[in-house]
Protein backbone atom coordinates (compact mmCIF):
# COMPACT_ATOMS: atom_id res chain seq x y z
CA UNK A 1 0.00 0.00 0.00
CA UNK A 2 1.76 2.65 -1.12
CA UNK A 3 1.18 6.58 -0.61
CA UNK A 4 4.66 7.56 -1.95
CA UNK A 5 4.77 11.48 -2.44
CA UNK A 6 1.06 12.44 -0.69
CA UNK A 7 0.83 14.95 1.57
CA UNK A 8 -2.31 13.90 4.84
CA UNK A 9 -3.14 15.51 7.32
CA UNK A 10 -4.12 13.72 10.66
CA UNK A 11 -6.14 15.55 13.19
CA UNK A 12 -6.29 13.57 16.65
CA UNK A 13 -2.66 12.71 15.43
CA UNK A 14 -0.97 12.14 18.49
CA UNK A 15 -2.19 9.19 20.30
CA UNK A 16 -4.16 5.93 19.29
CA UNK A 17 -5.92 5.65 16.09
CA UNK A 18 -4.78 8.77 14.62
CA UNK A 19 -0.84 7.97 15.98
CA UNK A 20 -0.70 4.61 13.70
CA UNK A 21 -2.24 6.39 10.69
CA UNK A 22 0.39 9.11 10.98
CA UNK A 23 2.85 6.13 11.48
CA UNK A 24 1.58 4.28 8.88
CA UNK A 25 1.30 6.91 6.23
CA UNK A 26 4.36 7.52 6.77
CA UNK A 27 5.98 4.04 6.49
CA UNK A 28 3.75 4.21 3.01
CA UNK A 29 5.91 7.03 1.50
CA UNK A 30 3.86 9.96 2.78
CA UNK A 31 4.31 13.35 4.56
CA UNK A 32 2.11 13.68 7.70
CA UNK A 33 0.80 16.67 9.60
CA UNK A 34 -0.19 15.12 12.58
CA UNK A 35 -2.60 17.84 14.83
CA UNK A 36 -3.19 17.45 18.31
CA UNK A 37 -3.86 19.43 21.22
CA UNK A 38 -0.51 17.64 22.65
CA UNK A 39 2.05 17.20 20.05
CA UNK A 40 5.60 17.45 19.85
CA UNK A 41 5.50 20.61 17.36
CA UNK A 42 8.13 20.96 14.44
CA UNK A 43 9.47 19.02 11.76
CA UNK A 44 10.27 15.50 12.74
CA UNK A 45 11.69 13.63 9.70
CA UNK A 46 8.31 13.25 7.25
CA UNK A 47 5.99 14.55 9.80
CA UNK A 48 5.27 18.37 11.04
CA UNK A 49 3.49 18.72 14.82
CA UNK A 50 1.32 21.38 14.65
CA UNK A 51 -0.89 22.18 18.12
CA UNK A 52 -4.58 22.27 17.23
CA UNK A 53 -7.86 22.13 18.87
CA UNK A 54 -10.70 20.88 16.61
CA UNK A 55 -13.45 22.95 18.85
CA UNK A 56 -11.76 26.34 17.92
CA UNK A 57 -12.59 26.92 14.10
CA UNK A 58 -9.65 29.75 14.17
CA UNK A 59 -7.08 27.08 15.69
CA UNK A 60 -8.20 24.63 12.57
CA UNK A 61 -7.62 27.20 10.06
CA UNK A 62 -4.45 28.47 11.64
CA UNK A 63 -2.58 24.56 11.93
CA UNK A 64 -4.26 23.47 8.45
CA UNK A 65 -2.62 27.01 7.08
CA UNK A 66 0.67 25.59 8.46
CA UNK A 67 0.40 22.12 7.63
CA UNK A 68 -0.28 23.66 3.97
CA UNK A 69 2.71 25.80 3.91
CA UNK A 70 5.23 22.75 5.54
CA UNK A 71 4.25 20.18 3.21
CA UNK A 72 3.57 22.27 0.35
CA UNK A 73 0.00 21.72 0.11
CA UNK A 74 -2.31 19.03 1.17
CA UNK A 75 -4.07 16.23 -0.90
CA UNK A 76 -5.01 13.71 2.22
CA UNK A 77 -7.33 14.42 5.32
CA UNK A 78 -7.68 11.94 7.81
CA UNK A 79 -10.88 13.49 9.89
CA UNK A 80 -9.72 11.42 12.82
CA UNK A 81 -10.28 13.14 16.04
CA UNK A 82 -12.38 12.51 18.56
CA UNK A 83 -13.80 11.14 21.90
CA UNK A 84 -16.36 9.26 23.55
CA UNK A 85 -19.41 9.89 25.92
CA UNK A 86 -21.14 7.53 27.76
CA UNK A 87 -24.48 7.26 30.37
CA UNK A 88 -28.20 8.31 30.20
CA UNK A 89 -29.26 11.17 28.57
CA UNK A 90 -31.78 12.24 31.21
CA UNK A 91 -28.85 11.69 33.67
CA UNK A 92 -26.25 13.73 31.97
CA UNK A 93 -24.49 17.07 31.54
CA UNK A 94 -25.15 19.54 29.00
CA UNK A 95 -21.86 20.90 29.60
CA UNK A 96 -20.04 17.52 28.44
CA UNK A 97 -22.57 16.93 25.21
CA UNK A 98 -21.66 20.41 24.06
CA UNK A 99 -18.33 19.61 24.34
CA UNK A 100 -18.49 16.35 22.22
CA UNK A 101 -20.56 17.38 19.56
CA UNK A 102 -17.78 20.28 19.31
CA UNK A 103 -15.18 17.94 18.89
CA UNK A 104 -17.03 15.17 17.37
CA UNK A 105 -19.26 17.40 14.77
CA UNK A 106 -18.29 20.54 14.16
CA UNK A 107 -14.26 19.92 14.78
CA UNK A 108 -14.95 17.36 11.31
CA UNK A 109 -16.75 20.23 9.48
CA UNK A 110 -14.00 22.78 10.29
CA UNK A 111 -11.41 20.41 9.28
CA UNK A 112 -12.68 19.42 5.74
CA UNK A 113 -13.53 22.85 5.10
CA UNK A 114 -10.59 24.38 5.51
CA UNK A 115 -8.51 21.09 4.09
CA UNK A 116 -10.22 20.91 1.43
CA UNK A 117 -9.44 24.79 -0.12
CA UNK A 118 -5.31 23.08 0.59
CA UNK A 119 -6.45 20.10 -2.14
CA UNK A 120 -4.89 21.11 -5.75
CA UNK A 121 -7.17 20.96 -8.51
CA UNK A 122 -6.80 17.57 -9.89
CA UNK A 123 -5.23 13.97 -9.14
CA UNK A 124 -5.81 11.80 -6.34
CA UNK A 125 -7.52 13.38 -3.24
CA UNK A 126 -9.09 11.79 -0.46
CA UNK A 127 -10.77 12.95 2.81
CA UNK A 128 -11.15 10.00 5.52
CA UNK A 129 -13.73 10.00 8.59
CA UNK A 130 -13.21 8.07 11.31
CA UNK A 131 -16.97 7.64 12.35
CA UNK A 132 -18.05 4.24 14.04
CA UNK A 133 -20.19 1.31 14.21
CA UNK A 134 -22.03 3.77 16.99
CA UNK A 135 -22.69 6.01 13.97
CA UNK A 136 -25.17 2.86 12.72
CA UNK A 137 -26.12 1.52 15.68
CA UNK A 138 -27.43 3.97 18.44
CA UNK A 139 -27.13 1.78 21.94
CA UNK A 140 -28.56 2.56 25.59
CA UNK A 141 -26.03 4.61 27.33
CA UNK A 142 -24.26 5.79 24.00
CA UNK A 143 -26.86 8.30 23.07
CA UNK A 144 -25.32 11.34 22.63
CA UNK A 145 -21.87 9.80 21.23
CA UNK A 146 -24.06 7.65 18.85
CA UNK A 147 -25.64 11.02 17.89
CA UNK A 148 -21.74 12.82 16.90
CA UNK A 149 -21.02 9.75 14.89
CA UNK A 150 -24.75 9.68 12.91
CA UNK A 151 -23.58 12.80 12.41
CA UNK A 152 -20.13 11.96 10.85
CA UNK A 153 -21.83 9.33 8.86
CA UNK A 154 -24.42 11.74 7.19
CA UNK A 155 -21.81 14.38 6.34
CA UNK A 156 -19.29 11.91 4.97
CA UNK A 157 -22.21 10.78 2.46
CA UNK A 158 -23.95 13.75 1.64
CA UNK A 159 -19.71 15.24 1.30
CA UNK A 160 -19.26 11.88 -1.18
CA UNK A 161 -22.50 12.91 -3.26
CA UNK A 162 -21.13 16.71 -3.27
CA UNK A 163 -17.35 15.86 -4.66
CA UNK A 164 -17.92 12.77 -6.69
CA UNK A 165 -17.55 14.64 -9.83
CA UNK A 166 -14.18 16.51 -9.08
CA UNK A 167 -13.09 12.92 -8.19
CA UNK A 168 -12.32 13.67 -4.78
CA UNK A 169 -12.43 10.52 -2.62
CA UNK A 170 -14.35 10.39 0.68
CA UNK A 171 -14.46 7.24 2.70
CA UNK A 172 -16.13 6.57 6.00
CA UNK A 173 -14.09 4.20 8.39
CA UNK A 174 -16.35 2.77 11.13
CA UNK A 175 -14.49 0.69 13.82
CA UNK A 176 -16.36 -1.65 16.86
CA UNK A 177 -14.27 -1.97 19.83
CA UNK A 178 -11.02 -0.98 19.44
CA UNK A 179 -8.17 -1.25 22.46
CA UNK A 180 -6.70 2.44 22.56
CA UNK A 181 -6.89 5.14 25.50
CA UNK A 182 -9.96 5.94 23.67
CA UNK A 183 -12.52 4.57 26.31
CA UNK A 184 -10.37 5.83 29.80
CA UNK A 185 -10.63 9.16 28.28
CA UNK A 186 -14.24 9.00 27.94
CA UNK A 187 -16.64 11.02 29.55
CA UNK A 188 -18.75 8.71 31.79
CA UNK A 189 -21.75 9.44 33.25
CA UNK A 190 -24.89 7.26 35.13
CA UNK A 191 -25.59 4.69 32.99
CA UNK A 192 -22.60 4.24 30.51
CA UNK A 193 -22.21 0.51 31.40
CA UNK A 194 -19.59 -1.50 30.40
CA UNK A 195 -19.74 -3.97 27.28
CA UNK A 196 -18.62 -7.44 28.28
CA UNK A 197 -16.15 -8.56 25.99
CA UNK A 198 -15.71 -12.49 25.16
CA UNK A 199 -13.31 -11.13 22.08
CA UNK A 200 -9.76 -9.54 21.43
CA UNK A 201 -10.44 -6.10 20.91
CA UNK A 202 -9.04 -4.34 17.29
CA UNK A 203 -5.65 -2.73 17.54
CA UNK A 204 -5.40 1.15 16.50
CA UNK A 205 -2.50 -0.29 13.93
CA UNK A 206 -5.75 -2.27 12.38
CA UNK A 207 -8.74 1.01 11.84
CA UNK A 208 -5.25 2.95 10.54
CA UNK A 209 -4.55 -0.49 8.10
CA UNK A 210 -7.76 0.67 7.21
CA UNK A 211 -7.43 4.15 6.14
CA UNK A 212 -4.42 3.61 4.69
CA UNK A 213 -5.92 0.54 1.95
CA UNK A 214 -8.66 3.37 1.30
CA UNK A 215 -6.06 5.84 0.51
CA UNK A 216 -3.98 4.15 -1.66
CA UNK A 217 -5.75 2.59 -4.14
CA UNK A 218 -5.67 3.46 -7.77
CA UNK A 219 -7.36 6.86 -8.82
CA UNK A 220 -10.35 5.16 -10.52
CA UNK A 221 -11.16 3.31 -7.11
CA UNK A 222 -13.22 4.94 -4.74
CA UNK A 223 -13.40 2.98 -1.61
CA UNK A 224 -16.55 4.36 0.01
CA UNK A 225 -17.07 3.06 3.30
CA UNK A 226 -15.53 0.34 5.93
CA UNK A 227 -16.73 -1.53 8.55
CA UNK A 228 -14.65 -2.82 11.00
CA UNK A 229 -15.29 -5.56 13.62
CA UNK A 230 -13.36 -7.81 15.83
CA UNK A 231 -13.83 -11.59 15.33
CA UNK A 232 -15.97 -12.62 17.53
CA UNK A 233 -17.87 -9.37 18.19
CA UNK A 234 -21.86 -9.66 17.35
CA UNK A 235 -23.14 -5.93 17.98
Amino acid sequence: MSLKGRRILVTGGSTGIGEAVVRQAVEAGARVASLARTVDEGEHGAVVGIKCDVRDEASVKAAIDKAAQALGGLDGLVANAGYGLYGHITKGNPADWRDVIETNVLGVLYTVFYGYQKFPAEGTRDIVFMSSISGRTARLGAGVYAATKFGVSAIGESLRQELAEAKVRVTLVEPATVDTPFYERSVRHEGAGIIPRTFDPLTADDVARACIFAMSQPFHVAVNEILVRPNGQST
